[in-house]
């Protein structure tokens, strides 16, 4: 009973922390990444530029112009880690690959047996997400890509790896216009075997659900302060979870600012970018503020990353 009773909480605490982000096995890469497409309410499979683009829609690798380095952190509650470091690059003529290693969880605790006794171990949630992404452009329109995805989760004394794939594409019928379609954790599942000194060898199967993405966006230049307007929508459909529908808007002022704002179903969301030009190299600064309304609690998370482009 005495480790029976940590692990249970442990894994209660994984649950709870991660139920606004759908509630089943990989909830975490459901959360949403990078401040710009956070921002945005995360309505980013139509737009899937920058290091975070592989992510949202392979397909979008097709259409990277430069090349970016990215690091992200989040300041979230209940002391959870959410950190991210990523890269991507055209391939010319028609091509596109990119990178990038996600990490989340929550710091260690000691645990407790049932009357509340130190047992001397240390209860953890953690996951890693690693991914490569591939993309080819057919015509000057059209794009289709892959990710393959390697994942890592420990929660407590057990834990996994598994190995999925993102598959996505994209077309760009009119200037500005983009239409997206991707699915997401194909093939994926954990299977945790329990230490037999504990709960008995144990094999447990959490399959992760199919996530299939459609997204629209649309952006227009102007000419004068707003140098630009950006807005998109996906609709997110999750096996056995409700549809949900993200929708974002940026605007650009005088190329020296973009304001963010959207809606993640029901949580609001708003964030800023900010181009930092020194001598010859060029870094974007951006943040992002989400409230949670979804945990009943009404917290949010703060967002920040740093992208060098080059």
């Amino acid at each position: 009973m005495d480790r029976i009773l940590p692990g249970f909480l442990a894994l209660c605490m994984s649950g709870s922390l991660l139920a606004q982000s759908a509630g089943q096995a990989g909830s975490f890469l459901r959360i949403g990444l990078g401040p710009r497409a956070r921002a945005m309410g995360d309505a980013y499979s139509a737009v899937a530029d920058r290091a975070v683009g592989p992510f949202y829609n392979p397909a979008g690798l097709g259409f990277i112009r430069v090349r970016e380095a990215s690091v992200s952190a989040s300041a979230m509650s209940f002391d959870r880690t959410f950190n991210f470091i990523g890269f991507v690059s055209p391939l010319p003529p028609s091509a596109g690959y990119g990178m990038g290693l996600l990490q989340s969880g929550f710091r260690s605790y000691e645990g407790r047996s049932s009357n509340g006794e130190p047992t001397g171990q240390q209860i953890e949630d953690t996951q890693y997400a690693v991914f490569m992404g591939f993309a080819i452009r057919f015509t000057d329109q059209f794009a289709a890509g892959i990710t393959p995805t390697w994942m890592y989760s420990k929660v407590f004394d057990v834990s996994s790896t598994s190995l999925g794939t993102d598959i996505g594409f994209m077309y760009k019928p009119l200037a500005g216009l983009s239409l997206a379609y991707s699915i997401h954790q194909l093939f994926q599942d954990f299977n945790y075997v329990r230490d037999p000194s504990g709960l008995g060898d144990q094999t447990t199967q959490d399959k992760l659900p199919r996530v299939t993405r459609y997204g629209i966006s649309y952006a227009r230049a102007f000419e004068g302060t707003v140098k630009g307007v950006l807005v998109a929508a996906d609709l997110e459909k999750t096996q056995k979870q409700s549809t949900r529908i993200h929708l974002g808007t940026e605007i650009n002022i005088l190329n020296k600012i973009f304001f963010r704002s959207g809606l993640d179903a029901s949580d609001l969301a708003v964030g800023l970018g900010i181009p930092i030009q020194w001598r010859d190299h060029r870094f974007l600064f951006d943040y992002a503020f989400i409230r949670d309304c979804r945990s009943g609690l009404q917290f949010g998370s703060h967002d920040f990353s740093l992208s060098y482009l080059f």
